[in-house]
């Protein structure tokens, strides 16, 4: 059993030995099965994505323009005051490279109340089978999923080698309903 430091370091470690070949193809099969779940979603449906971090799945890429074309209303998080609002993103020309040098919404993108979110899109370091997931350590995540008013449908997005037995947790840390990995679908515990 790790304490949370040695485990973010340990993914660290994992993550920077994937090499970018590995890393572009498993982002696509990410892709591939986000786009599948997708296909299920109703009419109208809000989903805030993520992405820029070198060891991250690539949503930018391979996810965001199908679900613009299937009419998803898509958006990206802009740090305010130490949260995550979420911001409108309606073509890649909506982004820039902004803290940490993830994507970010441009200024000028619309304003999403954290209730009309309907699906977020969850990074991490490390998750569990039963909905546990290590952060990088901001807080970001957990103070947006512990919002009261936060009612959004929670899958992780990672890659196989950031799936764990064990991680230990706080009474902050806000667990998630799914995850999708490149080998697919998990159901988390949470999810019941």
């Amino acid at each position: 059993m790790h304490d949370k430091p040695t485990l973010r370091h340990a993914m660290r470690e994992r993550l920077r030995a994937m090499d970018e070949a590995t890393r572009s193809a498993a982002s696509v099969r990410i892709a591939a099965h986000l786009k599948h779940l997708a296909a299920t979603w109703p009419a109208g449906v809000t989903v805030a994505l993520f992405g820029g971090l070198k060891n991250e799945p690539d949503l930018v890429t391979h996810l965001l323009p199908a679900l613009l074309a299937q009419g998803v209303r898509t958006c990206f998080f802009q740090i305010e005051h130490q949260a995550l609002q979420p911001r409108q993103v309606c073509s890649m020309e909506d982004l820039h490279r902004g803290q940490m040098n993830v994507w970010e919404p441009n200024p000028q993108c619309p304003h999403i109340d954290i209730v009309e979110l309907d699906i977020i899109l969850v990074p991490g370091l490390a998750f569990t089978h039963d909905g546990r997931r290590l952060g990088r350590g901001g807080g970001y995540y957990d103070r947006l999923l512990a919002h009261p008013q936060c009612r959004a449908q929670r899958i992780a997005v990672a890659f196989d080698v950031q799936i764990v037995d064990h991680i230990t947790v706080e009474f902050h840390d806000q667990h998630i309903h799914q995850i999708i990995t490149e080998s697919g679908l998990i159901q988390t515990a949470a999810s019941d």
